[in-house]
């Protein structure tokens, strides 16, 4: 009785130790997997496709870069033009300091005086040196004197000083030697109206014949160093040489030219003594007239132009055009 009872439990047991068993290889028995594979076709497109959004992403952010680098740099540039103009105008306004504070006792309106006075020293050397106008050159002397009179700084003690010296160097210079030789060309024009002309020597009163007069227009017998002007043509002809020759004697006088002056002048002469007729008078007259030339036409004053010298000088040291 009791063996048929045990068959069941023994095959009960039998079932469930297979049934463990074959749950156990299930579990441990590898399974196939269900992730796709890496190398197929889908996936490599997928993977493709990523990575071209991402050369794409990197492509824009790029460019944003680009451009924010160049607005960078135009804003540098702009900033550093403005950093530069800064300092210009700090040098431009250092130099201004420096010009007012050093320059001619930062009084208002001395630039403009010294530029005066240039002028007017200037003017005076070229009338003295182009045409001797010792008149001109004083008056513009003066007037320099007076404007440099109104600045009282210590620096142009010494302008001052050289400009009173060649004040008195141009007080010193005689009268213009053009203004001379002027008035002794009308003092002589002025004697010759008193002078008598050479007079014609007297002729035979004999009737002349048909052959006389025929010779006496074909020849004209004088007396062998006789140089005297006879006819009253020649006496005219003679009168305008010499007026020439006085007329040239005033142009060489205006242009300074001593040598024409002295050519002028004695021809002059020559002509003066054959017109008219040998007395104390005329000799006086030629005398006074040769006498014109011996004075220079130009006036010598080598002080002159030393304070225009110093001024320019000085300005130059001042930083001054």
């Amino acid at each position: 009785m009791d063996r048929p009872s045990r068959q069941p439990f023994f095959l009960f047991a039998a079932v469930v130790l297979a049934a463990g068993m074959g749950a156990l290889a299930w579990w441990w028995w590898p399974k196939p997997s269900t992730e796709p594979d890496p190398l197929a076709a889908s996936s490599l497109d997928q993977r493709l496709l990523g990575v071209e959004q991402a050369l794409a992403s990197l492509k824009r952010g790029q460019s944003r870069n680009e451009q924010r680098l160049a607005d960078l740099e135009a804003r540098s540039k702009v900033l550093r033009d403005e950093v530069l103009g800064l300092g210009q105008r700090a040098a431009l306004v250092e130099e201004t300091v420096q010009q007012v504070s050093a320059g001619s006792g930062s009084a208002p309106g001395t630039r403009l005086r010294l530029d005066e006075v240039d002028l007017l020293l200037s003017f005076a050397e070229a009338r003295l040196t182009l045409s001797g106008d010792v008149a001109g050159a004083r008056r513009a002397y003066e007037i320099a004197d007076g404007l440099l009179s109104a600045l009282t700084a210590p620096q142009f003690v010494n302008l001052r000083q050289s400009l009173a010296q060649e004040q008195a160097a141009l007080a010193a210079l005689p009268v213009d030697p053009r203004m001379a030789v002027e008035s002794g060309i009308q003092s002589f024009e002025a004697a010759l109206a008193t002078l008598e002309t050479v007079p014609a020597p007297a002729t035979d009163a004999a009737p002349a014949t048909p052959l006389n007069r025929l010779m006496d227009a074909l020849v004209d017998v004088r007396p062998r160093g006789v140089d005297e002007l006879l006819a009253p043509a020649d006496r005219q002809r003679g009168d305008a040489a010499l007026r020439l020759e006085l007329g040239l004697a005033r142009l060489a006088s205006e242009r300074r030219d001593q040598e024409g002056l002295n050519a002028a002048l004695a021809r002059a002469a020559v002509w003066a003594k054959r017109l008219y007729a040998p007395s104390g008078e005329l000799e006086k007259a030629v005398t006074e007239l040769q006498a014109l030339a011996q004075p220079p036409l130009v006036a010598d004053a080598p002080v002159l132009g030393s304070t225009l010298a110093q001024l320019r000088a000085q300005r130059r040291a001042e930083g001054a055009p």
